[in-house]
C-alpha cells in the first residue's frame, strides 16, 4: 500500500481525528480507531445509516436507520453505539504526548451471528455474540497507523477467537482526509465452525455434507473511512468496507458469497 505524504499542517492527531470514522460491528473490520481522550468529557447524538451481510457468508445485505450515541470521558473510558464499551488506558499508562501515537486497551462489543431466517433447514442459527476484544494499535509514520485486535466470545460455546491485524494511511482530500485500510483476519477453529461448520447433526438433518474447519485465515479487507466537519458541533463521518472470504470460511457450504460489503454513514451533533 502506498503511503502519502500530507501537507505539513497534518500532524499526526489530525490524522488520527479523520481516520477515527466508527464502524459498524461484524466478523471482519473489527480493528478500532480512537482520538486521545478529551480534556473534557464530550456527548455526540445522531443517525447512522448502515449495511451489512444478513449472515457470515450471506450474499444479502441487512439495512438500517438508526440513533447514534457517543461517550468519550477523560479517562479513556468511551460508549458508543457503533464502537461498544471500553477503556483505551494508553493515556493513563504512558502520558498524553506518547498516547498520540499509541492506543491499546480493551471493549465490549457484539458480533452478529447467523440468525434463524438465514440458516438452511436443519442448521442451527447462531445469536448474536457479545465479544471481548483487546485492541492495540501504533503510528510508526505520520501517515501509517499499524492496529492490531484479540476478540474472545464468538462461536457456538462462547469459545471463538479472532486475531485481526491491519495498517491505515491516508489521502488528503482539501482539509479532509480519506482513510484507507487494508487487513486480514485469523480465527480458531472455534469461531470458524460456529460461523462457517455443518457438524454431523446438522448434516444428517440437512442433507449437507459434514464441514468441520479448523483454525486459519478468515478473510481479508479493505475500507475507506472519512469524517467531514461542517462547524464545531457538526460533522459527518463515513466508512465503506470490503471482506474477502478465504481459505475453508470462503470454501464453506454455507457461504453463498466471499464478498462481503458494509458500509455505515453517520450524521453527528456535539452536545
Amino acid at each position: 500500500m502506498p503511503v502519502y505524504r500530507l501537507p505539513s499542517h497534518w500532524s499526526c492527531l489530525q490524522v488520527l481525528l479523520c481516520l477515527s470514522a466508527a464502524s459498524p460491528a461484524h466478523a471482519a473490520g473489527s480493528l478500532l480507531l480512537l482520538d486521545s481522550p478529551p480534556t473534557a468529557t464530550t456527548w455526540s447524538g445522531g443517525l447512522s445509516a448502515r449495511g451489512w451481510p444478513r449472515a457470515p457468508g450471506s450474499a444479502r445485505q441487512r439495512y438500517s436507520l438508526l440513533p447514534a450515541v457517543d461517550y468519550e470521558s477523560p479517562t479513556g473510558v468511551f460508549a458508543a453505539t457503533d464502537e461498544g464499551l471500553g477503556w483505551n488506558i494508553a493515556p493513563t499508562l504512558l502520558g498524553d504526548d506518547a498516547a498520540k501515537d499509541w492506543q491499546f486497551g480493551a471493549r465490549l462489543w457484539p458480533q452478529a451471528g447467523r440468525p434463524r431466517r438465514e440458516s438452511p433447514p436443519g442448521v442451527e442459527s447462531l445469536g448474536t455474540r457479545v465479544v471481548g476484544e483487546a485492541f492495540a494499535n501504533v503510528q510508526v509514520l505520520p501517515v501509517l497507523l499499524l492496529q492490531s485486535g484479540l476478540s474472545y466470545g464468538s462461536g457456538r460455546r462462547h469459545d471463538g477467537a479472532e486475531l485481526e491485524l491491519g495498517a491505515t494511511s491516508g489521502i488528503p482530500l482539501g482539509d479532509d482526509l480519506i482513510a484507507v485500510s487494508l487487513a486480514a483476519t485469523y480465527a480458531n477453529a472455534a469461531h470458524l465452525r460456529g460461523s462457517f461448520g455443518v457438524r454431523p447433526a446438522e448434516a444428517s438433518s440437512s442433507g449437507l455434507p459434514a464441514w468441520r474447519p479448523g483454525a486459519g485465515w478468515q478473510d481479508w479487507s479493505v475500507a475507506l473511512s472519512g469524517e467531514h466537519k461542517f462547524s464545531a458541533d457538526w460533522s459527518v463521518s463515513g466508512q465503506w468496507l470490503h471482506a474477502r472470504l478465504i481459505s475453508q470460511a470462503g470454501n464453506s457450504l454455507l457461504t453463498h458469497s466471499r464478498d462481503q460489503p458494509s458500509f455505515i454513514v453517520s450524521l453527528w451533533h456535539r452536545f
